[in-house]
């Protein structure tokens, strides 16, 4: 936070959705929190038949206030309205209702009910390494506080934020849905992830968002003259007239800018020297299959199949998969889809998992868990053959650390085959089957895993937390965690030489595809292939455009020299100021 000179107020937070927006503030105050170490939130003494229906009609409120916003979310596509079903889930997960209910039961009052119950499950997501977990966090934190609200009798009152940037300690899919109807043009929240659903739908709606500054809503007052960049994540309160001028200019540019992004979906993807570079998706639901479609993904590169069982709460049929993989399959056809086979285990889904783990990162998870439950595994492999039946599937083992077990999980997959030509069941009988790099073991071991596999996908966020050793949840170490980090670049560089040694295709699908800060450095390493969120895709796309291949691999020959990340960072920022560099920034 900084003063601009004047009575200007700076404030630097995360950029989560691309835009600019000058406006009004209007100020969303935090909700008194519930006091979970007591057994009531008034310290009267409690009726349990009125708890019990407080918590009832609480729950009938929120589930009202879904429906409405489904509603408004038909309007907006696919992306939306599978968001709020989420939340709706969410809301009527009868086996936190049980749990609430005997609470209550204890005389324990509703408020206080609902906290803990939704507390127990945000602890354990929380704590997931893997980024979409984690983002989940939100969604659990949106819902309790709409059902503490409901039990107050609070209803918000979105009129009042017609024509303005909404300020908040968070938001949810509904209230900005709800928003939408007023005029709103942006929004600040001090807390949320880049893939949280919020951070989805703002992109989704083409609203610019900035995340992550604390103290937002003291911070800023009602009426505020204010400006959100959602290009840098910088928000200024109070801009004076030189401010205002720049930031006016860049809203006309940035709008020219996104205006020439949506004139690229069917461009091809090559540098200024002609290298081709195959741009995919990362998806968790058939729905965004559409959205990368028509951004002009070249295949879907990661299906998190683990999205289906947070969605049902349990391990799904052979055939529930089945339909659901078909349904991706189709949607892409005739682009190739990757589906990564249940990546559970560790502190992720743990059902199944025989026993609490001390070190769960270093547990039972990933292809060991499938390994260990060949049941779960061979159902899922017959899953995916099944909808393999148009060729355009592909398999891929997560979290591989040796030749073991990949050579155990070829051996599934050819009894399943088997199983499955006994039953005369179609199939792609050379559906590709490829593993992912996400620990160093697996990185050192790449090019005799390269020689058993089809194809490799490398994934940054676990390789570099393995690679490190450090727990980015933790806040103790979480700034050592670092992907640019020269460790973990050398074994990506490893693992892209051993690919194209046995002439076997690689890719990047973890986040550090999508910062478009490291495009370069990805193309520099000899890397072909990259699999983005679909939002995106198209601002990837502009950065290859204006790269120079043999300029990028010159830039990752100095790289490799480089000890620390500061290091990296100082010569990307030498490279992004010459090539790839935004025009409206």
């Amino acid at each position: 936070m900084s003063r601009n000179g004047t009575t200007s107020l700076v404030l630097q937070g995360i950029p989560a959705s691309p835009g600019v927006a000058i406006g009004h503030a209007f100020v969303l105050a935090a909700q008194v929190p519930v006091h979970t170490g007591t057994t009531n939130a008034t310290n009267e003494q409690i009726n349990v038949a009125e708890e019990l229906l407080r918590f009832h009609t609480a729950v009938e409120t929120v589930v009202m206030e879904l429906h409405h916003a489904r509603k408004l979310a038909e309007a907006e596509g696919p992306t939306a309205v599978t968001i709020v079903d989420t939340f709706m889930q969410i809301v009527n997960e009868q086996m936190m209702h049980e749990s609430i209910r005997n609470q209550i039961s204890q005389s324990v009052s509703a408020e206080v009910s609902v906290a803990r119950e939704f507390d127990v499950h945000r602890t354990m997501l929380y704590k997931a390494t893997d980024p979409y977990l984690r983002s989940r966090v939100l969604d659990l934190d949106m819902v309790k506080e709409r059902l503490i609200a409901a039990l107050r009798n609070r209803t918000l009152r979105v009129s009042a934020g017609i024509n303005s940037i909404v300020i908040a300690p968070h938001i949810t899919p509904q209230e900005m849905l709800q928003f939408k109807s007023t005029g709103t043009i942006g929004y600040v929240t001090e807390v949320g992830g880049i893939n949280s659903h919020v951070c989805i739908l703002a992109r989704d709606m083409k609203y610019p968002a900035v995340i992550g500054i604390k103290g937002a809503s003291d911070k800023i007052r009602n009426n505020d003259t204010i400006v959100i960049d959602g290009y840098s994540g910088t928000v200024v309160v109070d801009p004076d007239a030189e401010l205002l001028e720049h930031y006016q200019k860049k809203l006309e540019r940035a709008e020219e800018y996104r205006l020439k992004l949506e004139t690229l979906s069917n461009v091809k993807t090559v540098t200024t020297d002609d290298r081709e570079i195959t741009l995919n998706a990362n998806i968790d639901e058939p729905e965004q299959v559409d959205s990368a479609m028509m951004a002009g993904a070249e295949g879907i590169g990661l299906v998190r199949t683990e999205y289906l069982l947070m969605k049902l709460g349990r391990y799904p049929t052979t055939f529930e998969q089945a339909e659901w993989y078909r349904n991706i399959a189709q949607r892409a056809f005739p682009k190739p889809v990757t589906f990564r086979v249940f990546d559970v285990g560790g502190d992720k889904f743990r059902e199944g998992i025989p026993h609490r783990e001390d070190n769960p990162a270093l547990g039972l998870r990933g292809i060991r868990f499938l390994l260990y439950r060949p049941d779960i595994f061979e159902s899922q492999i017959c899953a995916i053959l099944r909808a393999s039946v148009h060729r355009n599937v592909r398999l891929m083992l997560p979290m591989v650390s040796g030749v073991e077990e990949i050579d155990a999980a070829l051996q599934k997959i050819a009894v399943c085959k088997d199983r499955l030509t006994a039953e005369g069941v179609e199939f792609d009988k050379h559906m590709p089957v490829g593993v992912m790099i996400e620990t160093p073991a697996a990185a050192i071991l790449a090019d005799t895993l390269a020689q058993r596999a089809d194809f490799i996908s490398i994934g940054t966020n676990d390789l570099a937390q393995y690679t490190l050793a450090t727990d980015r949840t933790n806040d103790l170490v979480a700034e050592l965690f670092e992907p640019l980090h020269p460790a973990v670049l050398r074994l990506i560089q490893r693992t892209v030489q051993a690919a194209n040694t046995y002439g076997k295709s690689v890719s990047v699908c973890g986040e550090l595809a999508g910062h478009g800060f490291a495009t370069g450095l990805l193309i520099g390493l000899g890397l072909r292939e990259l699999s983005v969120a679909p939002q995106q895709l198209l601002e990837i796309k502009h950065r290859i455009l204006s790269l120079n291949y043999e300029a990028c691999t010159e830039l990752v020959s100095h790289l490799m020299q480089c000890t620390s990340a500061a290091d990296v960072y100082e010569l990307l920022n030498t490279v992004n100021a010459k090539y790839g560099k935004d025009e409206f920034v």
